[in-house]
C-alpha cells in the first residue's frame, strides 16, 4: 500500500495501476474487510492533487506509521509472538491505575509527564 501511494505521489499511474490489479486487487477479493480501504486508496487517482482529496488523510505520514503498526503486528501475530511491547502494556497499566486511584480520590505519587518522568503528590 504504501509502495502504491508513493507511485500516486509520483504521479506513476500505469505502474501503480498495475501494480494494484496484480498485488492489490487479488487480496480485496480475499479478504473483503479490506476491500473498502482498497477502493479508496484507488480513489487517489481521481485527483488532480490526492493530498487535498476526501482520502488525504491516506497521503500523511501517519498513514505509513499506522501501515507499519499493522504490518508489524500481522508479523508477530503470525509468528506467535506478543503484538504489543512490555513497555506499551507497562503504560497502558500505569495509565489505568492512576486513573482508578484518582477516581478514587486516593492520594498517590502520580506520573504527570511519562516522557521526562515528572512525578507529583497527589
Amino acid at each position: 500500500k504504501q509502495w502504491y501511494q508513493r507511485r500516486v505521489r509520483a504521479k506513476c499511474i500505469e505502474e501503480a495501476l498495475q501494480f494494484a490489479q496484480t498485488e492489490l486487487a487479488p487480496h480485496g477479493e480475499d479478504h473483503p474487510e479490506v476491500l473498502e480501504e482498497l477502493e479508496r486508496t484507488m480513489s487517489l487517482f481521481a485527483f488532480a492533487d490526492p493530498e487535498a482529496s476526501p482520502f488525504g488523510e491516506l497521503m500523511k505520514p501517519s498513514q505509513k506509521h499506522k501501515v507499519a503498526g499493522e504490518l508489524n503486528s500481522a508479523i508477530l501475530e503470525s509468528q506467535n509472538q506478543q503484538t504489543t511491547t512490555n513497555l506499551h502494556s507497562l503504560f497502558k497499566i500505569l495509565i489505568w491505575s492512576q486513573d482508578t486511584l484518582s477516581q478514587n480520590k486516593v492520594s498517590f505519587p502520580k506520573m504527570e509527564d511519562i516522557s521526562s518522568g515528572i512525578i507529583s503528590n497527589s
